[in-house]
């Protein structure tokens, strides 16, 4: 049960927990701080997974774990992405959530969990973290031990408040660290920004010109380097990784 948390100052540790985590400069750091934190919250395993609402390319996941590394290899090999409920409660809840409440019935979705429990999750609590209206990359905080019933005592209204302090400070980091490695690596512009934001307002290429007063060829081939520089086909797949990444509001 969660009498279990050695310290009951926990919510002071984890606030200052978070705090460390949003002026980390590296992956290693916020790693120790995210063990740290999950200690704080007696859990004794846990995972942080940073991924695209309604997109099946686990590329673009980013993955924290504090558990038995072989249950993410065999997460990945296995594609269990895609039929993770756990995930799929994350993508359109914003709830702190017991997973024994969710109602699993599909085959697939109950193997997910069965894993899950052999790598300590035999009792976890989800902790969802959204940046908010127009972001599409969500995430999930999952905290987990391996005794039966720890999570589901009348303890969690407390502890969810320090937990998702924690997940939001996670996601948050991540959101920011894929914005700059994505503005570093192709080189964007405030200039590149000015054009995304046009785009995803749905302007074409001869009203961003008129507003930029510049010619309409100019603007079609400023959007053909861009979307060079971000590896991308076309302009909506540019403003769709724009906005995935935080760089531009939809």
């Amino acid at each position: 049960m969660l009498t279990r948390v050695a310290d009951e100052r926990y919510p002071a540790r984890v606030a200052t927990i978070a705090a460390q985590i949003t002026a980390a400069n590296d992956q290693p750091t916020v790693h120790t701080l995210f063990l740290e934190g999950v200690t704080a919250l007696g859990a004794t395993s846990a995972v942080f997974v940073s991924f695209v609402r309604d997109d099946g390319d686990l590329a673009a996941c980013r993955f924290m774990l504090a558990c038995d590394p072989a249950w993410a290899r065999l997460y990945v090999q296995e594609g269990h992405f895609v039929h993770d409920p756990w995930l799929a409660y994350a993508a359109h809840h914003s709830e702190p959530i017991v997973a024994s409440a969710l109602n699993v019935l599909d085959n697939d979705h109950r193997r997910v969990i069965d894993l899950a429990a052999r790598a300590g999750f035999v009792s976890a609590v989800l902790v969802p973290a959204h940046s908010g209206a127009g972001h599409s990359r969500i995430s999930l905080l999952c905290l987990g031990s391996a005794t039966p019933g720890y999570f589901e005592d009348a303890g969690l209204p407390r502890l969810r408040v320090s937990a998702r302090m924690l997940a939001l400070e996670l996601h948050d980091w991540w959101l920011s660290r894929i914005r700059r490695d994505l503005i570093a690596k192709a080189r964007i512009t405030p200039a590149d920004l000015v054009l995304l934001q046009h785009e995803c307002q749905g302007h074409s290429s001869k009203k961003i010109a008129n507003e930029l007063q510049v010619s309409k060829s100019s603007i079609n081939s400023r959007f053909q380097r861009m979307n060079a520089k971000l590896g991308v086909g076309n302009r909506r797949m540019a403003v769709q990784l724009a906005v995935e990444c935080g760089l531009i509001l939809k």
